[in-house]
């Protein structure tokens, strides 16, 4: 996840750029993020996760200290997403995840949410949580902010804790204890040659980051033959969608959860 940096979709000054890392920040382990995301946009921010997730896994294991067997929980609420995502083991695959790594926990209220996604972070045994939440959440406010930022550094093994990710589905931003806060949005794809359908795109918004800069983007594609996101190599909003306003991302279908058939595709 490398490439120029854009504030706000405007081109940084040369001065400017000099001052800002061309690497994204990671969603580090030890610390609490979240990602704002509209209900269309929701296959794009859950890839995105797992995808931060399982690259930050992979970062570690070359430096002995990896997750790379540990569990990842995606902990979900009550409130189903207006497009539904239900995670696809090819494509999780194709990310680089074994599906068996993947635990899926569906509870019965937001405080049962909360509740579980304390546990798990709590967990020496679990490398990654994901929250997946919708709406308002009045439940979370700074104070579980702060008490789920605390269970992600204190690991109670050796390891420098793990990632506590909140998922928000249609909701505002809030003040909370989050290291960073990212918005996620489906991209326009690049043509290929013949004007064929390009890459699955993303857009990544860095809102907020704690001791450094917000308001910057990268837009990443998909490049399935090295399994891996990576800067565009056109700027921002350089036309419409190529097939459509979601684009489909490695890793999850949307509209799974309609009941209907979805054809077994990773991208």
């Amino acid at each position: 996840m490398t490439g120029n940096v854009f504030p706000l979709g405007r081109p940084l000054r040369p001065e400017a750029r000099e001052r800002v890392s061309a690497r994204m920040p990671p969603l580090d382990a030890g610390g609490l993020h979240e990602i704002h995301a509209a209900p269309e946009d929701w296959a794009a921010a859950m890839a995105f996760a797992l995808f931060s997730t399982i690259r930050r896994d992979s970062e570690q294991d070359r430096h002995g200290a990896g997750r790379h067997g540990q569990a990842i929980f995606l902990i979900g609420g009550p409130r189903p997403a207006a497009f539904p995502a239900l995670p696809c083991a090819e494509g999780l695959a194709a990310l680089g995840l074994a599906p068996g790594r993947l635990v899926i926990v569906r509870t019965a209220s937001e405080l049962d949410l909360l509740r579980a996604g304390l546990e798990a972070a709590r967990c020496p045994g679990v490398g990654t949580v994901l929250l997946e939440t919708q709406g308002r959440l009045a439940r979370y406010d700074l104070t579980t902010s702060r008490r789920l930022a605390l269970a992600a550094e204190q690991d109670g093994t050796e390891q420098a804790g793990k990632a506590v990710i909140v998922l928000r589905g249609d909701a505002p931003p809030r003040p909370s204890a989050a290291r960073t806060r990212w918005a996620i949005t489906s991209a326009p794809s690049t043509a290929l040659e013949a004007n064929a359908p390009g890459w699955p795109a993303i857009e990544a918004e860095l809102l907020r980051q704690r001791g450094g800069m917000g308001g910057l983007r990268w837009r990443l594609e998909w490049n399935a033959e090295h399994g891996t996101f990576r800067e565009a190599e056109r700027a921002l909003h350089h036309g419409p969608a190529l097939s459509g306003t979601v684009v489909p991302v490695p890793g999850v279908r949307a509209g799974a959860g309609s009941g209907g058939f979805v054809p077994p595709r990773a991208a």
